[in-house]
Formats: C-alpha cells, sequence, structure tokens
C-alpha cells in the first residue's frame, strides 16, 4: 500500500488532509478516490491507516481508522560525515543511505571536494537532499527520515560534540583494516563515521581527525569511490551491530 507523509497538524479527530504533491500523485498517477486506502506517516514516528473521504485537485480528506508506532528504525544510530562529491552522486548516497537506516547525514567541504558550495547554493542542495531521503523513507517503510545538515568545513565535523560514539574515518593510505578497528568496540550502537570524495582525505584532515579521538581505517586492498565507501560501511555497521541480517 502507498505511503505519504503526512505534517502531525494536519491531523485532527482521526480525520487527516492531504495537500501539495501528494495530491497529484495520488489522485492522477495512483488513481486513488474516495473510498480507497492510504497509509500516512508523520515526523513522530507514527503511522496511520486511513480511508480517503473527499477528493479535490487541492487536497484529499481521510478518515484514520487506525495508528501504530511501528519498529522500522534502526537499534543503533549511525551518523555519516560526507566529504561532499559531485551532485549526482550526493543524491545517491542520500537515497541509499536513507534505505539502510541512517540516522543522520553531515555534508562537509574537504580539502579536496570538487564543488565547493556557497551559503544560498548550499540551501537549494539541502533542500533537494531532504527531498530526496523523504521519498526514500516513503519506498522503504521507515516511519523517520534521516536528519540532513547543511554542508560545513571539515573542521566543524570534527569539533561535533558527541559522546559515547565510536568515531570512525576511512582511508585508503591506512595499514590498519576496517574489521580490526571495528572489533575495539564490539558493544557500540552509536557511529560516527567520515568518508572523504573522490579524491579522499588529505594527510593533514587525517592527522587532524586522529586528534579528534577518530579511529582509521581502509575498508581492504582495492580503493572505492566515495559513494561506494560510504554505502559499504553502512551495509557493514548494520549488518554487525544493527538489523541488516
Amino acid at each position: 500500500m502507498s505511503r505519504f507523509f503526512i505534517e502531525k497538524g494536519k491531523i485532527r479527530d482521526n480525520i487527516g488532509i492531504i495537500v501539495g504533491e501528494d495530491v497529484k500523485h495520488i489522485s492522477r498517477v495512483l488513481r486513488l478516490g474516495v473510498g480507497d486506502k492510504v497509509v500516512l506517516f508523520d515526523d513522530a514516528g507514527w503511522e496511520y491507516h486511513a480511508r480517503i473521504k473527499e477528493s479535490s485537485s487541492r487536497e484529499l480528506r481521510v478518515d484514520i481508522f487506525k495508528k501504530v508506532l511501528p519498529r522500522r528504525e534502526s537499534p543503533i544510530e549511525i551518523i555519516l560525515g560526507q566529504g561532499l562529491p559531485k551532485p549526482p552522486k550526493m543524491d545517491f548516497i542520500v537515497q541509499k543511505g536513507t534505505e539502510l537506516g541512517i540516522s543522520e547525514i553531515l555534508p562537509f567541504n574537504s580539502d579536496r571536494s570538487v564543488p565547493k558550495f556557497t551559503y544560498y547554493k548550499s540551501l537549494k542542495k539541502v533542500e533537494r537532499w531532504r527531498k530526496i531521503a523523504l521519498e526514500a523513507t516513503k519506498q522503504c517503510g521507515r516511519n523517520l527520515p534521516p536528519f540532513i545538515a547543511s554542508p560545513v568545513d571539515f573542521s566543524e565535523i570534527l569539533s561535533k560534540d558527541l559522546k559515547d560514539t565510536f568515531k570512525l574515518i576511512l582511508w585508503e593510505e591506512e595499514t590498519v583494516g576496517l574489521k580490526v578497528v571495528l572489533d575495539l568496540n564490539p558493544d557500540a550502537n552509536k557511529f560516527f563515521v567520515l568518508v572523504g570524495p573522490e579524491g579522499g582525505f588529505s594527510g593533514r584532515e587525517i592527522r587532524k581527525a586522529r586528534e579528534a579521538g577518530f579511529n582509521v581505517a581502509n575498508m581492504g586492498i582495492r580503493i572505492l569511490r566515495s559513494e561506494t565507501a560510504s554505502i559499504s560501511i553502512l551495509s557493514v555497521i548494520q549488518h554487525r551491530f544493527g538489523d541488516l541480517n
């Protein structure tokens, strides 16, 4: 059954109001009308099973007959600090990271980042990434899209205050493998992972990361593209510590 996001303020007395692009998608693409069922979810994790009551070109009114709080979020928290790659690759990382249960995505400008986003340009990009994350949330059955921050400089990423978090940075020139590093904390349930852009991290950035308490690891003998490394590390962590069975 199709799932759609609804703001909590649009629900009152078991009546929900759907507005925006979803109205067109429900009516014209899915060809659903009065009496058909839909599933809604809000930003608090609740899911609503509803039946379309009234339909117009601007909004749909639905009767909510069931409210549940499903457990589809990962039991672990993974924050991905992503060195900005070229735009299509970032779209891919956001989409697949959402499907893999990521909690937050923190884009940053690295020494070797090709795109250097200005403040105003980054606002448009973040808006796009959040829309991609919301669509992926609908598709994969999650009830909470990941938080996606505006791009910052690498130094701000390192200064992020995270307690009881296993901090990891991937670097192809490191001699210590990922398995060895993850074995250092087998009971971890909160991770902060840094992945570089297309050109990888500079030696200066790795030194700064070590000083900030990050564990450094490589992911094997093959050099992975930035987007491959990001999705791979999320999959590994979810399989070992999370709910990817």
